[in-house]
């Protein structure tokens, strides 16, 4: 991700139940030990975007948002795909994220990628009201490419 795609993330946030606000999509650009990825179309329209940081040998989804108009066909997972496999690469272990008890997409995705419930906090998010899920992923850390 670049600073030019900041208003297209943006824009596609807006669409998220726990959206961030352009100030912290671009904070993102910023951390040291992060990775922010944009998936483009062959149009060259930005489709989604994830972000991401490591502390040793753990790293953490921080977040993954597709474009409404474009989900369910894979480009989320792909991008969950190349940021683990980046993290790996990078000497990362383990991949955690939290997600909302009720997004029943972002849990069938985890799921797909072998992430497996490590913890749950009951009432964590006040707008709407939901439990977080945390999830963790054994990285294969034999990456060589």
């Amino acid at each position: 991700m670049l600073v030019g795609d900041l208003a297209t993330v943006a824009a596609i946030e807006a669409s998220a139940v726990s959206l961030w606000s352009l100030e912290q999509i671009a904070s993102e650009l910023k951390r040291k030990s992060g990775i922010s990825l944009v998936a483009v179309a062959s149009n060259g329209e930005l489709q989604a975007w994830c972000c991401g940081f490591q502390t040793g040998v753990d790293a953490e989804l921080l977040k993954i948002t597709v474009n409404p108009l474009v989900q369910r066909l894979g480009i989320g997972e792909d991008l969950l795909q190349e940021l683990c496999l980046l993290y790996a690469k990078r000497g990362a272990r383990q991949m955690y994220l939290e997600v909302r008890s009720q997004n029943r997409p972002a849990l069938n995705l985890y799921a797909k990628q072998n992430f497996q419930e490590v913890g749950r906090r009951k009432s964590y998010y006040k707008e709407p009201a939901d439990d977080v899920v945390i999830l963790a992923h054994r990285l294969n850390v034999n990456a060589t490419d």
